[in-house]
């Protein structure tokens, strides 16, 4: 089984890698605004639209419950969204005070790619393209022009129907950075026909963030696709280096655990034939398991315990997201810091879990301390006033660790016996702690 540790880096990675697909999402620069107004940043299009503040945005993403629905007149909200998704509609901007809704609509196809920038069409050519892309339907006359954007040539459709009630649809749209992209007004809403000057107002007020060639656009094509596998690569060495570490890891507890288990036959065999000395004491020593002790304790087992596996994750990931960061993603490195966060959560947030059952455990709070009494003979130790009395044998312990004048006796992968140096006259600490290490060997 991959260890915690691996599974929980991977999930986390995991999630980042879905947030990479969004390409290179640029930063755009601040955006001066009339009073009355805001600016919606749309990244995917890279396009920004300031309207009024009276106007109301609609979403697929918006609620059913929610009351701008019903603002906007919808009764059938959920009818609407099936509508926005059918058609493309990234949002629609709706004018209290005309009653008109604006739609912004987005077209993804083969042929948009192909074509991929006609905003420097001219008036004649923009005609041209229009003509080739309506459909031939009955009953439906059609005007066909071009709109001069300040950013962008566009071309201009006014669609209507002839028959009783026909509804007339006014459209302006271009393709740039190979996407289709319309804004347009209808008069399903009204009777006097398709509000122009609202939707004017609207495409008059977009203004895009970034106009790519075409050959940019492979190179960040092809960027992308180079950070997602950075980011995929990444996460697969980095699970793999883990998924390794904790193989290796349990192979050497597995040896340790037999070893152990041999040692500690042999050593109650010899004990129960009076071949072990009992009598004479090496050390004794006194330890308060106290709040001070738990917290060392804590921060030592959540954070420094594992830290040359953390380390090289670390590595592997920075070298990664720093890679990928090379190659021009703001937006990568500003998850990458995110995430990094989050993992240095999980370890402290394991801390304080850590440390509240330690203090639980041995009731720190009502008793402030409980006394630990650990005696060190030739051969074993025992620990006894915490807890039952318990005797151990040398080879017992995995790992010792000396942090903050504490010493730790790992007798398991997380648990440990903790010794407080300072309870050892000054002279004797460092033969103690040499005394301890090699007979832990």
């Amino acid at each position: 089984m991959i260890h915690a540790n691996a599974k929980r880096v991977g999930l986390v990675l995991s999630l980042l890698f879905m947030l990479v697909i969004i390409f290179d999402v640029p930063i755009a620069a601040d955006t001066e605004e009339t009073p009355g107004t805001h600016t919606d940043s749309y990244v995917m299009q890279y396009l920004e639209i300031t309207v009024p503040d009276t106007y109301i945005k609609l979403t697929t993403t918006l609620k059913d419950s929610s009351e701008s629905w019903t603002n906007a007149g919808i009764a059938n909200p959920d009818a609407k969204k099936d509508e926005f998704e059918t058609r493309g509609v990234v949002a629609a901007y709706y004018d209290p005070a005309t009653n008109v809704l604006v739609y912004f609509i987005q077209k993804k196809s083969n042929e948009a790619l192909e074509v991929f920038d006609i905003t420097e069409y001219s008036e004649a050519q923009m005609v041209e393209y229009a003509n080739s892309i309506l459909p031939e339907l009955e009953n439906v006359e059609t005007e066909v022009g071009m709109y001069k954007h300040p950013d962008m040539n566009m071309y201009r459709l006014k669609i209507h129907e002839t028959i009783e009630d026909g509804i007339e649809e006014i459209v302006y749209g271009t393709i740039v950075n190979g996407m289709g992209i319309q804004f347009s007004v209808d008069s399903s809403m009204f009777i006097s026909g398709a509000n122009e000057d609202v939707l004017k107002s609207v495409v008059n007020n977009v203004r895009m963030t970034r106009k790519m060639t075409k050959a940019e656009y492979e190179q960040q094509v092809r960027k992308t696709w180079v950070t997602i596998g950075c980011f995929f690569g990444g996460g697969i060495v980095l699970m793999v280096v883990l998924f390794i570490i904790s193989k290796q890891s349990k192979k050497r507890k597995k040896k340790k655990v037999e070893y152990i288990s041999k040692r500690i036959y042999d050593f109650r065999q010899r004990k129960r034939k009076g071949e072990v000395d009992e009598t004479t004491v090496k050390y004794v020593v006194e330890t308060d398991y106290n709040a001070q002790l738990i917290e060392a304790y804590s921060t030592y087992n959540s954070w420094f315990r594992t830290i040359k596996r953390d380390i090289i994750a670390a590595v592997i990931y920075v070298g990664f997201v720093g890679y990928a960061t090379y190659l021009g993603s703001k937006f990568v490195m500003i998850v990458g810091i995110t995430v990094a966060l989050l993992l240095l959560y999980f370890k402290f947030s394991g801390k304080e879990k850590f440390q509240d059952n330690m203090m639980k455990r041995y009731e720190i709070k009502k008793k402030k301390s409980v006394t630990a009494v650990y005696r060190f003979y030739d051969e074993y130790f025992t620990q006894s006033g915490i807890d039952s009395i318990a005797e151990y044998i040398y080879p017992q312990v995995f790992r010792l660790a000396n942090y903050h004048g504490y010493l730790l006796l790992y007798i398991s992968e997380e648990n440990a016996l903790v010794i407080d140096l300072e309870k050892i006259p000054e002279e004797d600490r460092l033969t103690f702690i040499k005394y301890i290490y090699e007979k832990s060997r």
